[in-house]
């Protein structure tokens, strides 16, 4: 399937958009817990904070991406890509820390989610790539047309 610009700025907003109610919705849960969580151990702890809070900022940034996303692609997207690489990391890094807190069989579904979204951010990724390309050649095609 060939994502378009707009079918990409609109999956960055929306996806944006519920990644970060949910990572509020779940920031306020964890807050809840209160003097439990002084008492986890610190790798229970990292893999409890680093994927809350990586999911608020990374959604934070897919918001501003859908928003800036035309411009960015006639400018290369630089920081739109490097954005898809840190969530491909970030999924990974998830992976490695609910595998060795939680297990395999504990954390099946955050494993899976986890690299369902990894698989997501790679192929958002090379769409990324491919429009940006287009839109750069598009617009040295209509720089020189213009001399």
């Amino acid at each position: 399937m060939r994502e378009t610009t707009r079918s990409l700025r609109a999956y960055f907003i929306i996806a944006g958009a519920i990644a970060l109610l949910l990572g509020l919705r779940d920031l306020s849960t964890v807050t809840k817990l209160g003097s439990i969580l002084g008492s986890l151990p610190a790798s229970w702890q990292l893999a409890l904070w680093f994927p809350l809070l990586s999911q608020l900022a990374l959604a934070a940034c897919f918001i501003w991406a859908g928003v800036q996303l035309p411009a960015a692609l006639t400018r290369g997207a630089g920081w739109i890509k490097t954005l898809m690489l840190v969530t491909i990391v970030v999924q990974i890094v998830d992976m490695a820390l609910v595998a060795s807190v939680l297990g395999t069989e504990l954390g099946t579904t955050a494993l899976i989610r986890s690299f369902i979204a990894l698989l997501i951010a790679a192929y958002l990724l090379a769409n990324i790539r491919r429009l940006a390309d287009e839109a750069m050649a598009k617009n040295a095609t209509a720089q020189v047309v213009q001399r």
